[in-house]
Parts: structure tokens; sequence; C-alpha cells
């Protein structure tokens, strides 16, 4: 039993675009039990790719309300998923492994996590690039698509060339260290260049209050 959670982990994250292939080897599922615990795993494969609320979750999966919170959170903490503080309504989702788990290791590495990784890109790079249109590619419809929830406000989407009003528009920002840098650096191979590189950003929400759109 506690071997097949990490298989139907492998699965739900192989069935989202950015894919997580099999391994003769089993390097996946290797990778998988250093992230999660079984019961981690258990709930992560009872989330969506959508976000939700605690209340939601409860509802649809019949798992009891009592402690959700505090697991999932606790999660979201470790990189395991996403989960998003949206004005003090705490919300959750999975996360592809890459761009998403992988990149949220970054206080949890070590070498036998960066070994396995090395060595599972031979196979996951390729699928993740062969895809048509490739993963995070612009396709142009010559319309604009309104994105609204029950929960979320709507969003405004902006050509590239005005990322600046993105940036104008923060109000909290995070710089966190590259984590494909420090795996190099933990496999003897450090980069020269600097390190703490990549920038999250946070916007206002509708009362005007910080939003945390980053794990908590």
């Amino acid at each position: 039993m506690t071997e097949e959670i990490y298989h139907r982990v492998a699965k739900v994250l192989d069935a989202l675009p950015n894919g997580f292939p099999s391994t003769p080897d089993g390097l996946e599922i290797k990778l998988l039990k250093k992230v999660f615990t079984p019961d981690e795993a258990e709930l992560f494969c009872d989330l969506k790719p959508g976000l939700e609320t605690v209340e939601q979750i409860a509802e649809r999966t019949g798992r009891a309300l009592d402690g959700l919170e505090a697991k999932l959170t606790s999660m979201a903490k470790r990189g395991e998923l996403l989960g998003i503080n949206f004005g003090g309504t705490k919300l959750f989702a999975i996360l592809p492994w890459v761009v998403g788990i992988y990149e949220y290791q970054i206080a949890r590495m070590d070498r036998e996590f960066c070994e396995l990784t090395e060595e599972y890109m031979r196979y996951s790079a390729p699928q993740l690039l062969a895809p048509q249109p490739h993963v995070m590619q612009t396709l142009p419809i010559q319309r604009t698509l309104p994105i609204q929830t029950e929960i979320l406000a709507t969003q405004q989407a902006l050509p590239y060339q005005q990322v600046s009003a993105i940036i104008e528009n923060g109000k909290s920002f995070r710089v966190n260290e590259c984590i494909c840098k420090k795996e190099r650096g933990i496999l003897a191979a450090p980069c020269k260049k600097p390190h703490e590189v990549c920038l999250d950003l946070g916007g206002p929400d509708g009362a005007g209050q910080k939003c945390g759109w980053t794990s908590f």
C-alpha cells in the first residue's frame, strides 16, 4: 500500500501538462519518497489543480475538517503543494513537478536528492520540451480572456511589454536562491554567478491588503 500511493502521485503529476514520466529504475518514485510521507502523498492525490478552500476540499473528498488546514499548511510550507493566503482566505492546489514541487525543495535538498534529480532529468527533460505548444508558450488569440472565480478577483491579461506594470503594482516581494545553482553547488560544480536571482511578487487584494502569492 505504501509503494502504491507513490505510484498514484506519479500518475497525478504525469497527467499535468508538464509531465512526470516513469523510468526503468523507478527514479521518479525515489524522488517522491524524498519529498512526501505516505500520508502526505495520499492527501496530495485528493487535491485538484484548481485552488480550493479547506472547506471545499473537506466537502469534496469526505475528509474531516478538523486538522485538515494544519496538514495542508504544513505541506505548503514544505513545498509539496501550492498554498496561497488571499486576503486571509487560505487556498490550496496541487503543483506540477517542474515548475513547482522541485523548485520548492530548495530548503530540503541534500546530495541524494540532487543526484536523483540529475539522473531523472535524462527522462523528464525530453518529455517536458516535446509537447506542442511548449510549456508556458504564449499563443495569440486576439482577444482578452477574463479570469474570475468565487474567491479570486477578476484578473487582467497584460502584454509582455507591460510587465513593468505588474512590478509597479506589487505589494510584496521575495528573492529566492536559484535551485539549479544550489544543486550544482551540492554536486561540487558551483556556479560563480549570483545565486539569489529568483523573484516572487504579490499584489493587493480587493481590500487593498497584502496578498501572499507564495507558499505559506
